[in-house]
């Protein structure tokens, strides 16, 4: 059977020294942060990938039409309600219609949900958001305003007072645009809140902090998905990595999703990601080839194994 619905009443906020007031802050609807934010929303951002029911049966699994943003439960293999991803069209019985800029703000970078509650950081990445800048932050929140309201009734969460969620501290100053004066400069940029490390970064899973030099060398066994157990791959530039790509090799495989003959596991989000312009995908190659080179080899057409390098079971872990 599945959960028994838990009304919203029940979520009443917790006091907590890591959750800041909200404001009355409104953020300007102008064609530029329109523009800008359904390029992030769309793109790096792959806000949809998890807000919203994908299509399986289409490469990629890009979002199912006219559900766009309308929000999607997960469940554990036992059948148990695992998370929700909240509907984030302005819907004002299901969605975020009756939301304040604010809370949806402090939701993004801060992992606080608009009841108050602290959102988990295993499936809501708002320890990368945090760099994001005030003005990309702006335009998401006008860009979701602006997309169809679609009304999606879904279950909520059973709350957890003992989320391990170290990120979720409140940002009280300005967070300027960063400097993106280099190709380089600017990938690092659209890596942190494109979340790469997310999945291509192993951390320790109680403290959610990552593992001392594997930073960017895959080995995350990511289970369960539509296409059975994935492994994040080596994306630094040590020849057990990428570093036999260049920079047109990298810019096909994200726009095709495919490594040659070898189709990427959509649990890579490349549908999103091939929608990044070719001058923010040739910035973030360029930062890629600036992190340090670490030898851990990964291949999904292994076995999954021990790997000794990283400690962890993986695909192809025997190879190292």
């Amino acid at each position: 059977m599945p959960p028994a619905q838990i009304s919203e009443n029940a979520l009443a906020a917790q006091p907590s020294p890591r959750i800041r007031p909200l404001t009355d802050r409104k953020f300007e609807r102008t064609p530029e942060h329109l523009a800008r934010g359904k390029y992030l929303v769309n793109g790096i951002g792959e806000c949809f990938a998890c807000h919203g029911p994908t299509d399986a049966s289409r490469p990629g699994w890009p979002p199912v039409r006219g559900k766009e943003g309308s929000g999607y439960a997960t469940y554990t293999p036992g059948g148990e309600l695992w998370y929700v991803a909240a509907n984030l069209t302005p819907d004002r019985e299901t969605g975020v219609g009756t939301w304040t800029d604010d809370m949806l703000a402090r939701a993004v970078r801060e992992g606080v949900g608009h009841d108050g509650r602290l959102l988990d950081p295993r499936v809501m990445p708002y320890e990368f958001y945090r760099a994001m800048s005030d003005e990309d932050l702006a335009s998401i929140i006008v860009y979701l305003r602006s997309i169809a309201a679609v009304r999606n009734p879904l279950l909520v969460a059973k709350r957890s007072d003992h989320i391990a969620a170290p990120f979720a501290t409140p940002i009280t100053a300005p967070v300027p645009v960063p400097d993106v004066s280099t190709p380089a400069k600017r990938g690092a940029y659209l890596v942190q809140i494109g979340t790469c490390q997310w999945c291509h970064t192993l951390r320790d899973q109680s403290s959610r902090q990552s593992l001392p030099g594997l930073e960017f060398a895959g080995g995350d066994l990511i289970e369960p998905n539509p296409y059975g157990q994935a492994t994040s791959a080596n994306i630094t530039p040590d020849p057990s990595g990428i570093n036999y790509y260049d920079e047109a090799f990298f810019l096909k495989v994200i726009h095709s999703g495919k490594v040659g003959a070898r189709n990427l596991n959509p649990i890579m989000p490349w549908w999103f990601f091939g929608h990044i312009s070719d001058e923010d995908l040739r910035a973030i190659f360029s930062y890629l080839h600036t992190v340090k080179p670490v030898h851990h080899r990964v291949d999904n057409a292994e076995p999954i194994a021990y790997c000794r390098i990283c400690k962890h079971m993986h695909h192809g872990g025997a190879l190292n």
